[in-house]
């Protein structure tokens, strides 16, 4: 047989059996697998670097989770026609294989003995809440804790976001998919293409990361320290290597850096994407960046004047504008414990909690441009009071809000209060006082880090019993993914394992 009639013979072998198996779940599954694969192996090969004690175990977890992720990518394809209800439960199982795999790290080097331990400081990494449940952190294996950083940094932008750049192409289901995990109401398009929109995002993402990187490095940080801040400042995740976060290095210069890049975290990526190309318009005419900005500054001020903490006016400005970023960013970070701050500055913090910063960040909570709608579709309704007949769209800006949209977001609202508050009446009925369960679901469900109480900068998870940090890692969850594809997937799975039932 001539060269040429066994490389058609082998390639109608892959076209006939490698490819043949149409499944969206399958094929971004598979291709998730791969990524975190590819992360894990990057932090085997940090391991080396730092003479850690993991490099076989993190090695060989890479090396099998990229080979099953590259294997089920490789041998399906995406189906010719992607149904929306398909999306989101792709999407929900997507990032809960995500977050088992995240967890083998942890609990197979023995860093973290107890698989759901291990799960909670997954979920919580992919999620970019930041809370941990590892103790103590500064004597845990450098590869263990570069992969802890990597876990947010993926889940910061979305795997999914990284997904839809590098299939070769997603057709008309692609967008949906981007919407199905971005954070925020809506979605929107850099480009008529969604692979090309996908890519643009993942390269501001990197290219804010290297510079950032960069600056830690230029202010005193070592290489390691800052790329594993890089990674947790940009994803607004706030996972550190050290106990007392950025408040080990005791830097001025440090702290002033992650308040800019916490900002601008927490900031859209799409508008920062135009602001990079010149377009400045877009962010300085969003209301939304008007309400972020304010709300910075406001809240600092506030915090400024009624925090009695130590310190000079300049230690106290900047631990105010830390504070605030951190939280507001919901990046988690700490310099000071401001759970002995006092009652009128934890009030303010508590209540920052599940809110967040801006659509299309990188930030948890329910986002400034729901609050915005929420508000304009308040004073409509009080408004249709003294006039029936009023017709009055929901505007965000000079923007008309659909009332389609207008809907799922107080849909939304209803649903996270319902989340935010149910979640903390189970964690109080496990035993911790009511400041620590109200801030601990604040905490979850905005995916900020740490809390209040038991649970604030200066304490861990491992303060609440099993059961609530159960129920934390849903919040964290439904907070990442904005309730709705979680919501749906177990909706379509609950309504085909019926229609099974009732046909046997």
């Amino acid at each position: 047989m001539s060269q040429r009639r066994k490389s058609a013979a082998v390639s109608d072998i892959t076209e006939r059996w490698g490819r043949s198996y149409e499944t969206l779940i399958g094929h971004v599954v598979g291709l998730t697998l791969a990524v975190a694969g590819m992360g894990i192996l990057a932090s085997g090969v940090v391991d080396i670097w730092r003479d850690g004690p993991d490099v076989a175990v993190l090695l060989v977890i890479g090396t099998v989770v990229t080979t099953v992720g590259f294997a089920a990518w490789r041998f399906t394809k995406l189906p010719r026609q992607i149904r929306i209800l398909d999306v989101f439960v792709t999407v929900t199982l997507a990032w809960v294989v995500l977050m088992v795999v995240g967890a083998l790290p942890f609990v197979l080097t023995g860093w973290i003995p107890d698989f759901d331990d291990a799960m909670f400081e997954s979920i919580s990494g992919f999620t970019t809440t930041g809370a941990t449940v590892l103790r103590p952190i500064e004597s845990t294996g450098p590869g263990v804790l570069f992969w802890r950083a990597t876990t947010q940094w993926i889940g910061g932008m979305g795997v999914i976001v990284l997904v839809v750049a590098v299939l070769p192409t997603v057709g008309s289901g692609g967008m949906s998919l981007l919407e199905a995990e971005a954070p925020g109401p809506t979605g929107e398009r850099l480009t008529p293409r969604v692979r090309q929109t996908a890519r643009r995002l993942w390269g501001v993402y990197i290219g804010f990361t290297v510079v950032l990187a960069l600056a830690y490095m230029v202010a005193g940080m070592n290489l390691f320290d800052g790329v594993a801040h890089s990674f947790t400042t940009v994803s607004t995740g706030g996972y550190s290597p050290y106990n007392a976060s950025i408040g080990h290095f005791n830097s001025v210069a440090i702290e002033w850096i992650a308040i800019v890049a916490m900002f601008f975290a927490g900031s859209s990526f799409t508008l920062l994407y135009r602001l990079i190309r010149g377009s400045a318009g877009p962010l300085l005419r969003s209301k939304e960046f008007h309400l972020y900005t304010v709300i910075v500054i406001a809240v600092a001020a506030i915090l400024f004047v009624v925090n009695d903490a130590p310190g000079s006016i300049a230690d106290r400005i900047r631990g105010a504008f830390f504070a605030t970023t951190s939280v507001v960013s919901t990046t988690g970070y700490a310099t000071d414990d401001y759970g002995g701050w006092s009652q009128a500055a934890q009030a303010v913090i508590i209540m920052l909690l599940p809110i967040g910063a801006m659509a299309g960040s990188t930030a948890g909570g329910v986002k400034l441009i729901r609050v915005l709608a929420i508000a304009s579709y308040a004073h409509r309704e009080a408004l249709r009071h003294l006039h029936p007949r009023l017709v009055r769209p929901v505007r965000i800006g000079g923007a008309i809000v659909p009332d389609r949209t207008a809907n799922k977001i107080v849909g939304f609202m209803v649903l996270a209060l319902a989340t935010f508050g149910g979640g903390a009446l189970v964690i109080a009925l496990t035993g911790p006082d009511i400041v620590t369960s109200f801030s601990a679901a604040g905490t979850a469900f905005g995916n900020v880090g740490p809390g209040l109480g038991d649970v604030g900068p200066a304490h861990d998870f491992l303060e609440l019993p099993r059961l609530a940090r159960w129920v934390t890692m849903g919040q964290m969850l439904l907070g990442r993914l904005e309730i709705y594809p979680v919501i749906l997937a177990l909706s379509v799975v609950t309504l085909r394992r019926r229609h099974r039932t009732l046909s046997i």
